[in-house]
């Protein structure tokens, strides 16, 4: 399959993040917009219209401590036609640094990956299949229609060593679809977890910082 691709890049200290969509579809940038805590770029495609937005994710963390840094996105996306097209979104660390180890790290809603050094560890999050169902329930950026589907969250999202690789579910004309990848780095300490709760935030609250609501 030929790719159009959109693809982010976040430079850190264990390496590049790429985060970014793959269709088989030409796509075609036309919007850009400012939010009161991030940007974004609005994409089509002849079946779908594609959101990406960039934000930092709010600091102090709930426990009231910092983190290095973070970055993040989120994909707001709806079917425009009845066509069909293969979609499909990434949040993959591309290693440039040595000796790096790698670990699931998942709690209840969330996905994660964690990667570290002697000296860094990152955190890279994404909702689990629970929390999409979650939002199913109330179609909430989730279609009704797919509530319980177990198969389909199970297969849906592909946990990697470096990240995650999202198919995007074929979506009826008009529905629509949020999915969010989290990244957060620090200084690597024994007993720290900040990077681990600042991946895990929830799409209300997201939205909500960002300045969507």
């Amino acid at each position: 399959m030929q790719k159009s691709i959109i693809e982010k890049h976040y430079k850190m200290p264990l390496g590049i993040i790429k985060c970014g969509l793959n269709s088989q579809k030409d796509i075609k940038l036309v919007e850009t917009k400012s939010y009161r805590n991030g940007k974004s770029e609005m994409f089509k495609t002849s079946e779908h219209k594609i959101e990406i937005i960039e934000f930092k994710i709010p600091l102090p963390l709930y426990n009231g401590e910092m983190i290095t840094d973070s970055l993040a996105w989120i994909f707001r996306i709806e079917k425009i036609s009845a066509i069909n097209e293969l979609l499909e979104t990434y949040c993959l660390l591309d290693i440039i640094s040595n000796n790096i180890k790698f670990d699931v790290t998942t709690g209840q809603n969330l996905n994660a990956i964690e990667a570290s050094n002697n000296e860094w560890i990152l955190h890279i999050g994404t909702e689990d299949g629970e929390m999409l169902n979650l939002r199913a329930q109330d179609n909430n950026w989730f279609p009704q229609r797919l509530e319980s589907n177990l198969e389909l969250y199970q297969k849906m999202t592909e946990t990697r060593k470096n990240g995650f690789m999202t198919k995007i579910p074929d979506l009826q004309e008009g529905e629509k679809i949020h999915i969010q990848y989290l990244t957060a780095y620090d200084k690597k300490e024994i007993d720290n977890v900040n990077t681990w709760l600042a991946v895990d935030e929830e799409k209300r609250n997201l939205e909500k910082w960002i300045g969507l609501e």
